[in-house]
């Protein structure tokens, strides 16, 4: 990947309200060229979506979940399958389910990422999980208070440009 789409993503994902023209005096380059990156970023899947991050606590979500999950063992091909769609399928009818991934840990094959008002609302989700999630094991979940004052990092992507600079300095 060319270095200034390398930098433009970096800036926009600090900064990703501003223009073009804003983003190219930034990075020392014309806005014409902003514009081809944001735009090859865009096409080759770079960039998946342009949002925002809010502060979860005061549009009413109290709770984030990280709940993991285990595949039950011995199942077929066609049963992994089949667990897939469903999960699929429920996790699309689950606006507060902010991230699902595949992983390695703890005994387990999975996690799940959900937002949720209040402890019941968390409560209700699970049960429909368990009901849904034939071929797993919802092993456990990690809840956290999105209210509690004693926060130490908000969820952001302002520091990722930081990490990855660092990282390719070290290269």
């Amino acid at each position: 990947m060319k270095d200034v789409y390398v930098k433009l993503l970096l800036e926009m994902m600090g900064h990703c309200k501003r223009s073009d023209r804003e983003l190219a005096k930034a990075l020392h380059v014309s806005q014409p060229t902003v514009t081809r990156a944001r735009r090859w970023l865009e096409q080759n899947g770079y960039i998946s979506e342009y949002t925002l991050i809010p502060d979860f606590a005061k549009i009413g979500l109290e709770l984030v979940a990280f709940t993991l999950i285990k595949l039950r063992t011995g199942s077929s091909a066609e049963k992994y399958e089949e667990t897939k769609k469903r999960a699929i399928t429920f996790l699309q009818k689950s606006p507060n389910a902010v991230m699902s991934l595949r992983g390695e840990g703890m005994g387990c094959d999975g996690i799940l990422v959900t937002l949720h008002k209040n402890f019941a609302e968390f409560t209700r989700f699970m049960r429909e999980l368990k009901m849904e999630a034939t071929g797993t094991e919802v092993v456990g979940s990690f809840l956290a208070s999105l209210t509690d004052p004693n926060q130490y990092r908000s969820l952001t992507f302002k520091h990722i440009k930081d990490y990855i600079n660092r990282e390719e300095k070290e290269q």
